[in-house]
């Protein structure tokens, strides 16, 4: 499995790096269903997401919530040996903080969904 070198959020045409974790959500391709005489597969509509790992460098902390940096969000992950996966239309869906003590840089843990996901 190829190393995530890269991960690179476009919002509004800014690019912001910074991220620690990187994780994409299952991609469910099909599901049973019940039927009156048993049980059958059928297709679904690709759903696709991600979640990552933000760490504001020198007090750069972003807005996620309030911002215009929520909707319409571009990601793109580059790994190494030059695969590329760019997830377009992406929404943002949750942010988690994470906990503060004092020893552990801030960062806040981001949940998008996206409509699109291209391989390169």
């Amino acid at each position: 499995m190829a190393k995530i070198s890269q991960v690179t959020l476009i919002l509004n045409g800014d690019k912001i790096t910074g991220f620690s974790k990187f994780k994409e959500n299952d991609i469910e391709i099909a599901q049973t269903v019940e039927l009156a005489d048993g049980e059958d597969v059928v297709e679904v509509p690709a759903k696709y997401g991600f979640s990552l790992t933000y760490l504001p460098n020198s007090g750069a902390d972003i807005d996620w919530v309030s911002s215009s940096y929520k909707d319409d969000v571009t990601a793109v992950v580059q790994y190494t040996g030059g695969k590329k996966v760019v997830y377009t239309g992406c929404k943002l869906l949750k942010q988690t903080s994470g906990d503060i003590d004092g020893k552990t840089a801030k960062e806040y843990q981001l949940d998008f969904h996206a409509k699109y996901r291209k391989v390169s």
